[in-house]
């Protein structure tokens, strides 16, 4: 299958203060899956800040797919990784932000977010670069490039329930206004309903706060405000997604009532 990948200015990389130092130059194989390289040496690359769309989740075709454009982009191809020394998923892969070596120098995020085959994952990784990749990801979606030409990965509205509970356990990116705010000393908690215990709910550990303080976000102050949050979906009660990233949760212009 053809994809057609659009090249992304690597400048954008010079803005990202997680993934300022050069780690090391590698050598791909090839692609484990949308998100994932075997490297030359044996070792596997986790690309950071990014989730691909998982065949265990009854998504195949669609995680074929961003194999098969993450190959086409990296397979035999040398790449340059930025990030933190010794940074490792739970698996033991490597996580950076990776771009093409040479004088090809394209940035492997940047372009699949913005060809539609991955979606921003602030959660996956310490080093998200996510502001640039936010962009790219909305324009990729104002456009129907790749995934999101399928209404199983569109934005889910807070108050579809029933998308909501369909989609537990999977990767999905919520859209709605919060309806009140609730505090406990472990968690707070963003409600879109008077149902708490059905209505869907944003929850954020204490250890996660000073995290949203120190970026300028009053977390009790969100109250009637549009957010768009994304992360893995869970039931407590009714729908949740749990965020520690304050990139994990997007302030929209507009205010609900």
């Amino acid at each position: 299958m053809a994809v057609s990948l659009p090249a992304c200015a690597t400048e954008v990389m010079g803005g990202c203060a997680e993934a300022r130092a050069v780690l090391e130059t590698v050598l791909v194989s090839n692609a484990h899956d949308g998100a994932t390289l075997r490297l030359a040496d044996g070792r596997e690359l986790r690309l950071a800040g990014v989730v691909a769309a998982n065949a265990l989740d009854g998504d195949a075709a669609a995680a074929a797919q961003a194999t098969d454009a993450l190959n086409q982009i990296a397979a035999g191809k040398s790449l340059t990784l930025y990030g933190g020394e010794g940074v490792r998923d739970r698996y033991g892969r490597l996580v950076a932000q990776a771009v093409l070596a040479g004088n090809d120098a394209r940035w492997l995020q940047a372009d699949l977010v913005a060809a539609g085959w991955l979606r921003v994952a602030p959660e996956a990784s310490a080093l998200p670069c996510v502001h640039a990749l936010l962009d790219a990801e909305n324009k990729a979606r104002a456009a129907r490039k790749g995934l999101w030409r399928e209404a199983r990965f569109a934005v889910i509205a807070a108050d579809d329930l029933a998308a909501l509970n369909a989609a537990t356990g999977r990767f999905a990116v919520v859209e709605g206004v919060v309806h009140h705010i609730g505090e406990t000393a472990s968690r707070t908690y963003l409600d879109f309903g008077k149902r708490y215990r059905k209505d869907f709910t944003i929850v954020i550990p204490r250890a996660a706060r000073r995290g949203f303080a120190a970026v300028g976000i009053d977390l009790k102050s969100l109250r009637g405000q549009r957010v768009r949050v994304r992360g893995v979906l869970f039931s407590s009660g009714g729908p949740a997604i749990e965020i520690r990233q304050p990139a994990s949760l997007e302030l929209l212009k507009d205010r609900g009532t």
